[in-house]
């Protein structure tokens, strides 16, 4: 009993033992997990916290990144549409026409170059074979890029930092190269050739491609196109052409001018070498057998019959000052709804045989040109400068289509010159008045046609101080300072208006020339820094004529594609700028330069017909204006030196007696 008494004793003592362990491991464990959770605190004080905003902030950048690509890919479709319209019309290599208002052809686009189409089944195969093969050999495999090409292409431009040309282009890129006209070396232009080519395949088959690109390529001095090439260099007719020829025609491509045969300085064994190398390429691809290419290589050696054909450009690309005019405006309109250069602008006049609708009465246009063709208005320059010169243009009131206008005197024989109508800009003397003081002044009541100014010399803001072509008169109406054309009066006026209030006129009426700095008293008497074109004056001067309503001028109304679709059309901004009353008023007032005994502009009387006029003159008479109106047409002319200089013209207004001339032959 004792033993076991023992036995248990001793089972106690090693249970209390076990007990005694378990007891002490938990408490270091219990211990351990103290000191982790003690150490954690210390690590979070001293780590920030974790931002939970991060997941947020992926998806919002994930979102805009998608919206980007959305948007990129909307873009690029949007782009590509437009551009295949655009390519698509200009595939036909047509010309463009201009019509008057009676419907007759007054321009042909494009007419001074030397082209003849040709079409696909007339071009011999060996011609498009030659062009395929020393150009673009895989031609009918690639989508418009040639991989292998442009990959290599792109390697020696990144090799050599960017100083090697770019190369690598394709048939479908060089085609798209003479649509826009852009032959910059810079990569981004490359990038936009290679979707534009891609999306022209997408739209047209490799046939049309070709086709086009043989119809279109410079071959030789203002010769375009292989049909008027084969008849420059053998006088005949491309389908006419030897297998030797064709070689030829395709492998002076790269550089026409260097191998002219009609050039003293050409080196015969040059053309040579060059068409052996596309008549070897030719037989490498397969395009030839060895019977053909060994007697194109004869004749080739025997030497090749050059024989220049007399060809003559269809025109010379002269046309009135009006349809120049027209073609800028066109060229921007169309530049800016399809989004694309001004020179792809005018190639697709020159290609897409668009019919323009154009705002000139010929009738009109030729009245004009003939009396600035008169050699009376011609003035010598005393200074050792060119001679005189004018500008005018006539708008019809209620439409605002410009009906006819010149850039300058004499016969026009030069393709769009200056056309001081529209691109220059000059000083307006007294011509300013009825815009920039009447039409606001009386629109916000602060004068009358008989509210009575003081007419006398003194100073203005400033020490601004204007003085009259002839004496003061003193106290006078308004209507009798329009009458003569008195200057002080005017600055008087303008005093109360505010030169704020004047120049927000002038802009509503089309004038945007005007400047920060035209805010001064002499903006009465037309002191400006950069001066009014001819147009705008007219556009302003016709607001009067319509009522207070203005409608911005234009050249043409609209432009039809081939298949009668409209392309573009005309917008003109309307708007109404002054009442009915204020226009009535005016166009009154302006009646007194030409009916009143001491009017200035007597000479512009037309017999039954209501007249309304002002004349303007600059300091040192550098500019002489007349501006007016009837019922039916609104008028600008401007005469003077193209570089600043006294005009002695037996002290008459020439800018008023072409303005009267012109204006009685239309009224009749």
């Amino acid at each position: 009993m004792a033993k076991r008494y023992k036995d248990e004793s001793e089972d106690e003592e090693i249970e209390e033992k076990k007990s005694t362990k378990k007891s002490s491991k938990k408490s270091l464990v219990k211990s351990s997990q103290k000191q982790k959770s003690k150490k954690q605190s210390e690590n979070q004080l001293q780590e920030p916290p974790e931002d939970k905003s991060h997941p947020k902030l992926r998806k919002i950048i994930k979102f805009f990144i998608i919206i980007l690509l959305i948007f990129l890919l909307v873009w690029l479709f949007i782009a590509t549409h437009r551009w295949k319209k655009i390519a698509k019309d200009m595939l036909s290599n047509e010309n463009s026409i201009v019509l008057d208002t009676d419907g007759n052809i007054i321009a042909t686009i494009g007419e001074e170059k030397i082209k003849t189409k040709i079409s696909s089944s007339d071009i011999p195969q060996n011609l498009k074979d030659a062009y395929v093969s020393i150009e673009d050999e895989r031609f009918y495999s690639h989508w418009g890029v040639d991989a292998k090409r442009t990959g290599g292409a792109i390697a020696t431009y990144v090799t050599h930092f960017g100083s090697s040309s770019f190369g690598g282009s394709t048939i479908t890129q060089q085609l798209v190269k003479n649509m826009t006209g852009d032959a910059s070396g810079k990569p981004s232009r490359k990038v936009k050739e290679w979707w534009r080519a891609i999306a022209l395949e997408s739209c047209t088959t490799k046939d049309q491609i070709l086709t086009a690109y043989l119809n279109t390529i410079y071959v030789g001095p203002n010769v375009y196109g292989v049909e008027a090439g084969a008849k420059y260099y053998f006088n005949k007719s491309a389908k006419e052409l030897s297998l030797a020829e064709c070689a030829f025609l395709a492998g002076i491509n790269h550089s026409p001018n260097s191998y002219n045969p009609y050039v003293q300085d050409t080196n015969t064994q040059k053309i040579c070498n060059r068409t052996k190398i596309v008549l070897d390429k030719m037989k490498q691809l397969g395009k030839i057998n060895n019977e053909e290419y060994s007697a194109a290589i004869k004749e080739l050696e025997g030497g090749l019959k050059f024989e220049k054909a007399d060809q003559k450009p269809a025109g010379n690309g002269v046309y009135s000052y009006h349809t120049d005019a027209l073609l800028n405006q066109v060229t921007d309109d169309i530049a800016k709804k399809y989004k694309i250069s001004k020179t792809c602008a005018q190639n697709y006049l020159e290609m897409a045989g668009v019919t323009i609708y154009s705002t000139q009465v010929t009738s009109i246009q030729k009245e004009i040109e003939t009396e600035f063709e008169k050699k009376q208005y011609i003035l010598e320059s005393s200074q050792g400068g060119d001679h005189s010169q004018a500008a005018m243009v006539i708008l019809d009131n209620k439409t605002g289509y410009v009906v006819g206008c010149a850039g300058g005197l004499g016969e026009k024989t030069a393709q769009r010159p200056l056309n001081r109508a529209v691109q220059c800009t000059r000083q307006t003397g007294s011509a300013m008045k009825p815009i920039a003081i009447l039409a606001p002044a009386i629109d916000k009541g602060i004068v009358t046609p008989e509210t009575i100014l003081d007419d006398t010399e003194r100073d203005f803001e400033g020490g601004y101080h204007p003085e009259d072509y002839d004496e003061p008169l003193g106290k006078i109406t308004l209507r009798r300072a329009v009458e003569s054309s008195q200057n002080v009066p005017f600055v008087e006026i303008l005093e109360k208006l505010g030169t704020k209030t004047s120049i927000k006129y002038m802009k509503k009426m089309g004038i945007t020339t005007l400047t920060k700095d035209d805010e001064n008293p002499a903006l009465a008497l037309g002191g400006l820094v950069k001066g009014i074109s001819p147009l705008e004056m007219a556009g302003a001067y016709s607001t009067i004529a319509n009522n207070g309503i203005y409608t911005q001028p234009t050249f043409y109304t609209e432009i039809l594609r081939k298949n009668g679709k409209r392309l573009v059309k005309a917008k003109q901004k309307e708007k109404k700028v002054f009442s009915n009353a204020t226009a009535y008023t005016l166009q009154d007032l302006l009646k007194e330069p030409v009916l009143g005994k001491n009017g200035t502009a007597t000479y512009c009387k037309i017999e039954g017909v209501e007249v309304s006029a002002k004349t303007g003159t600059t300091d040192e008479n550098y500019d002489r204006w007349l501006c007016g109106f009837t019922p039916t047409y609104t008028a600008t002319c401007w005469y003077g030196y193209d570089k600043n200089e006294t005009i002695e013209y037996n002290h008459r207004n020439p800018a008023g007696l072409i303005w009267a001339n012109v204006m009685k032959r239309i009224c009749e």
